[in-house]
């Protein structure tokens, strides 16, 4: 992958187009951004919304739109929105919109973030999906509407939150208290490789892990070591975590 995307920022520079990669997830916008670095260029990731997870990686650096401000170089992103609607009783998932849209014969790389809440969900794709997106009348059994764009506000990403005491900021330790295991169990999910600290594997036990460090655990989801809430008498520390639901 960091072929491919050197040698998108080589050619966009040589030719003077702006060159753009699919959707990628964090770890591989990591990837693309090191790249780029190599590249001595700076790429530019959009996937519809501030904050998006999924984005897609621009190149501008010799085009025409280099100088343009970060809006505008936005509106050259073929990046789309399609707002689904259904019953609010209606329990529909991330999980399920996916699961639909690949099986109606998008590819994950033409998809970004699916933001779902109580009776509607959005979706942003790249503009070569959003009629394979607009065809879904059904999300598994369950009657849906759809329509181009974001329609209101877009759905909010949901947290549980788990107040937790560990013995210190090591990576076991914080696994281990994400998922309520024990720190053998947890140091061997990191020496296989299963854990991820910001996007990147990290498979060293007694690594730091620091305030709003994103922590990826293969089969058990994502997590965020929000904050450092303090320290308890017998010296252990306070902290809370953001589980992404």
């Amino acid at each position: 992958m960091s072929a491919h995307i050197a040698n998108l920022a080589a050619n966009s520079r040589k030719t003077g187009v702006v060159r753009f990669t699919r959707f990628l997830n964090e770890r591989e916008a990591v990837i693309a951004q090191n790249a780029a670095l190599g590249e001595k260029t700076k790429p530019y990731f959009y996937g519809g919304y501030d904050g998006a997870a999924r984005t897609v990686c621009g190149f501008f650096e010799g085009t025409y739109a280099e100088e343009w401000p970060p809006g505008d170089k936005q509106s050259l992103f073929s990046v789309r929105a399609v707002t689904f609607s259904f019953r609010k009783c209606d329990k529909l998932s991330h999980r399920d919109f996916l699961g639909a849209v690949l099986a109606a014969g998008a590819e994950r790389s033409m998809l970004g973030d699916i933001l779902v809440a109580e009776g509607y969900a959005v979706i942003f794709c790249l503009e070569t999906a959003v009629e394979i997106v607009l065809g879904l009348t059904k999300i598994g059994k369950v009657g849906v509407k759809c329509e181009k764009g974001v329609a209101g506000e877009l759905p909010k990403l949901k947290f549980e939150t788990l107040e937790r005491t560990v013995s210190s900021l090591r990576l076991d330790r914080v696994v281990s208290a994400c998922i309520n295991i024990s720190g053998q169990r947890s140091a061997l999910l990191i020496k296989s490789g299963q854990v991820s600290a910001d996007f990147s594997v990290c498979l060293n036990v007694s690594g730091v892990v620091r305030e709003n460090t994103v922590i990826s655990i293969r089969g058990y989801g994502r997590f965020k070591l929000a904050r450092i809430i303090g320290e308890t008498k017998k010296g252990k520390l306070h902290i809370l975590i953001e589980k992404y639901v």
